[in-house]
């Protein structure tokens, strides 16, 4: 999923990099206008760092794990993320935008370290998020590459929340220490598991970037950045009930416990390409 998602930006960036357009040739060094409104559209390659789900906080419920030493640990895959924005240049140097952002949907992919239950705990999660951030850019200088030719860099900050959704939480337990014991498996051979909540929320987020605009015709531009963003934490649904299925009588039996919430941190390093106009 990582190589699929930065593929299909990379073919976005071949379409449009310098030289690879009549735009492109065609254009010559553009002075950015002093002030005006702009919009953009873009995507972006996302890739999150490692993520470890724990237990949070005490609602009054069991906790998942227990103990600080017993979690999940894992990753999600890279996505792809589409994001439109809408902005004021305030002088040549100085712009404001507020831009929404929505990632199609990360896969989680890790383990989990239970005593007794097997070196091998595999498990998965889907998370799907939307974005909503103020950014403040500052266009640093000019920089003339020859043949009438430009790049403009600029470095990037912004402020506002994340949307998440967790869902199909899963922990399977195929190999664990003692194959005839509480973790057997069923009689065809079925894999005992615990379904976790679903959860739903939202962060505060924190953003920061640095990139390069290319100016592509008059009020045209071709921006290439990255980007960091901290997204806060995501996690299960507080009093929520898990799902316990076991085999160890021989049939199939279900217990459902609610739980107190279980989170992880979210953070995301990203490389963005976007068309920006101003008017």
């Amino acid at each position: 999923m990582r190589s699929s998602a930065f593929g299909v930006l990379f073919a976005a960036l071949l379409v449009l990099a310098p030289g690879a357009t009549p735009w492109l040739r065609a254009a010559h060094a553009q002075t950015p206008p002093p002030r005006g409104p702009y919009i953009s559209i873009g995507l972006a390659a996302l890739a999150a760092q490692g993520a470890r789900f724990a237990d949070g906080a005490d609602e009054g419920h069991a906790p998942l794990y227990g103990r600080p030493e017993l979690f999940t640990i894992g990753d999600f895959d890279t996505v792809l993320l589409s994001q439109a924005a809408a902005g004021y240049r305030f002088t040549p140097r100085l712009r404001f935008q507020v831009g929404f952002g929505m990632a199609r949907q990360f896969e989680f992919r890790g383990t989990a370290n239970y005593p007794r239950a097997g070196a091998v705990q595999p498990a998965a999660a889907d998370l799907r998020t939307r974005q909503l951030l103020a950014a403040g850019f500052y266009d640093v200088a000019v920089w003339p590459i020859g043949r009438g030719l430009q790049i403009e860099p600029y470095v990037g900050a912004g402020i506002g929340f994340t949307d998440y959704r967790l869902d199909n939480f899963v922990q399977r337990f195929p190999d664990p220490d003692d194959a005839a014991g509480y973790l057997r498996r069923g009689p065809a051979g079925e894999v005992p598991f615990t379904g976790l909540p679903s959860g739903r929320g939202r962060s505060a987020t924190g953003m920061v970037t640095v990139g390069v605009a290319v100016p592509m015709a008059d009020r045209v531009r071709f921006d290439v950045a990255y980007r960091y963003t901290d997204a806060g934490s995501v996690g299960t649904a507080a009093g929520g009930d898990i799902l316990i299925v076991r085999y160890h009588r021989g049939n199939r039996s279900e217990v459902e416990v609610p739980i107190n919430e279980t989170t992880a941190d979210f953070r995301t390093h990203g490389v963005l390409a976007t068309l920006r106009v101003e008017f």
